[in-house]
């Protein structure tokens, strides 16, 4: 029973003040991703640069440069072999992700009723602020959304990596055993044709957005290059959470408070935070957001004069 319970208590969603840890009795990290889900992360990334080295050399053979790397992983039969090995395992991480999602649903069921405040991942209602966005691109808005904790392209690379995946899943088992798709199993021969156009192209569109999308808008934006450590540690600190993520740093420092008061008692820092909170709530939204960027600026100016000293 106290496995079980144990195994419960983690697919439980986190509340809100247990998401905030205080390190050393002076900095606010906040967690976003638990240990289980960074690893199924790698697992995803390692299988797909795999899928990639090894499926668009086949595709574009006639160029100079897939030869060399067909060379390098030995041969077509040692790249295919890669291949076909790395595709299960993606599949099998795909699978274990889904099992994790349908776990998650089942031990948090008393939350169902309460669907996208719980289940912050799954889009909503709330992603009306990716308009906000697109507006604060053109100059229509003077300050980005009250973003939370997942933000519109965390969401799309979620649920797009899960179609993906699917997609990229079943055309590559029809393409690695077109006779058992065709033969055991009564599927018209141009099934097999058809499963090659859906498999190339998906591949294309998820490295294309992998690339151009994913790398730029996660790890190579000035404010986070060469790259966002949060995919290993887990954690963003505290300037990170309160810039890119206003709405949920403000409702997780007040539920801090709500359920934790004795924290801002011990740590003086943390009841400036609640005190900070509960003054720009009551601010525009602009208005709000840019007090809050602001802070960050004087956390941030904090924390290096600290250093230096």
């Amino acid at each position: 029973m106290g496995f079980l319970s144990n195994i419960k208590r983690r697919l439980r969603v986190r509340e809100d003040h247990e998401k905030l840890l205080i390190v050393d009795g002076k900095y606010i990290v906040f967690e976003k991703f638990t240990l289980f889900q960074r690893l199924l992360h790698v697992a995803a990334f390692t299988t797909f640069i795999w899928q990639v080295l090894t499926g668009f050399p086949l595709r574009y053979a006639y160029t100079d440069w897939a030869p060399v790397i067909y060379t390098i992983l030995g041969g077509t039969t040692g790249a295919m072999t890669i291949h076909r090995i790395m595709g299960t395992l993606m599949v099998l991480t795909y699978l274990a992700t889904l099992t994790y999602f349908i776990l998650i649903l089942i031990a948090n069921r008393d939350k169902i009723r309460n669907f996208f405040n719980s289940f912050r991942s799954v889009p909503g209602p709330s992603d009306i602020t990716v308009v906000h966005y697109f507006k604060y691109l053109l100059g229509l808005r003077k300050t980005p959304p009250d973003w939370d904790e997942w933000i519109w392209v965390d969401k799309f690379d979620l649920w797009a990596e899960a179609w993906g995946i699917f997609a990229m899943g079943v055309t590559g088992f029809i393409l690695w055993m077109p006779e058992v798709f065709t033969g055991l199993i009564p599927l018209p021969p141009e099934t097999v044709q058809i499963a090659y156009i859906v498999h190339l192209y998906e591949a294309t569109l998820a490295l294309g957005w992998i690339a151009l999308v994913h790398m730029y808008m996660v790890h190579y934006g000035p404010p986070k290059f060469p790259m966002d450590w949060i995919w290993l540690s887990g954690t963003a600190s505290e300037v990170e959470w309160l810039e890119e993520r206003p709405k949920s740093y403000r409702r997780i420092i007040k539920a801090v408070a709500e359920k934790e008061p004795h924290l801002l008692e011990k740590y003086p820092f943390l009841k400036e935070r609640y005190e900070f909170v509960l003054e720009v709530e009551k601010l525009p939204e602009e208005e709000m957001i840019e007090r809050m960027h602001e802070y960050a600026h004087h956390l941030l100016e904090k924390e290096v004069e600290g250093r230096s000293a």
